[in-house]
């Protein structure tokens, strides 16, 4: 919905405002016969578009392999940072579980950030419910979900707390949220304990709580929106550990990377992809599949991150 809702009616005024000015500048210029500066206004305003309405849109897959002694062979879907709203409803839901199903994952990670504002309604989360990979479909909340935001200028701010509302209407949904807890699954060929927390914004993380009695021969997942829960060297003790939160940077230039700073601890280079945290851990950040603040997305493409595990026996 363009400029119709109050939370996001500025910053569609802004990429409408952009699009008219570029346009004109582009005719203008062609009329003048400054066909070079008419083909860069014309370039600029088709960047506008695409990165407001075009790129958004697109659902990628990227697949990556990870070993590990203790892994069981099997495949993990994440998908991070819905952000139902304004910008993305039930029916780009609905294509991402499609889009899912067909990799036929045995594990789905929903890494939080399901809204984006306080006006969003859970119900569009609603597809959700025809996941179906063959182990189950494990979720923690966002900052998003808690009622805690940052500003572009990296200012944090409080809202409204929808967590409680989120977390039953998951469950309602089929789907295990983690609340500093953890699950055993076992397999053919292992265990996998995948354990979540909640967010870390708020201080309610509690990683003692989510790690404690898990065996040591399970190969351990753990789930955080943030990828700041690194920090903690209490975290080092999974083998891997899933989140969102950064969108990519949500707009990225080729060989710089992302444009805006992230809303973590890490620095620019933790932006999207699998990093080694140390010899046994191994850090999964997922650039997400919905957006904040504007509605752009440029090379920030909305992905569904793939990791087949497979063990190094």
């Amino acid at each position: 919905m363009f400029l119709l809702n109050q939370d996001i009616f500025l910053w569609d005024l802004m990429i409408l405002m952009l699009m008219s000015v570029f346009l004109a500048l582009s005719i203008g210029c062609l009329i003048l016969r400054h066909r070079l500066l008419s083909f860069l206004s014309f370039l600029s305003f088709f960047l506008v578009v695409y990165a407001s309405f075009i790129e958004p849109q697109i659902i990628t897959v990227t697949k990556k392999t990870l070993s590990h002694p203790l892994a069981p062979t099997v495949r993990i879907a994440i998908v991070s940072d819905y952000h139902v709203g304004p910008y993305k409803g039930a029916r780009f839901v609905e294509r991402s579980v499609k889009k899912i199903n067909a990799l036929l994952p045995d594990i789905v990670l929903l890494p939080g950030d399901f809204v984006f504002t306080h006006s969003a309604t859970a119900e569009d989360l609603d597809p959700l419910q025809n996941l179906h990979p063959s182990i189950g479909v494990y979720a923690v909340l966002g900052n998003h979900d808690v009622g805690e935001y940052q500003s572009l200028s990296g200012v944090r701010y409080s809202g409204v707390s929808r967590g409680e509302a989120i977390a039953n209407k998951l469950e309602e949904l089929g789907i295990h949220v983690l609340r500093n807890a953890h699950d055993i699954v076992t397999t053919s060929d292992g265990q996998i304990a995948i354990a979540g927390v909640d967010d870390i914004w708020t201080g309610h993380d509690n990683l003692p709580a989510a790690l404690t009695d898990i065996p040591l021969s399970a190969f351990t997942i753990l789930l955080s929106h943030n990828p700041s829960i690194i920090d903690d060297p209490l975290s080092h003790d999974a083998h891997l550990i899933v989140s969102g939160h950064t969108h990519g940077g949500q707009m990225r230039l080729p060989g710089l990377g992302p444009i805006p700073s992230l809303p973590t601890s890490l620095g620019r280079q933790y932006d999207q992809g699998l990093f080694d945290v140390d010899a046994d851990t191994t850090l999964a950040i997922t650039r997400g599949i919905g957006e904040s603040s504007p509605r752009t997305r440029l090379l920030a493409w909305p992905e569904i991150l793939l990791i087949d595990l497979t063990g190094t026996r």
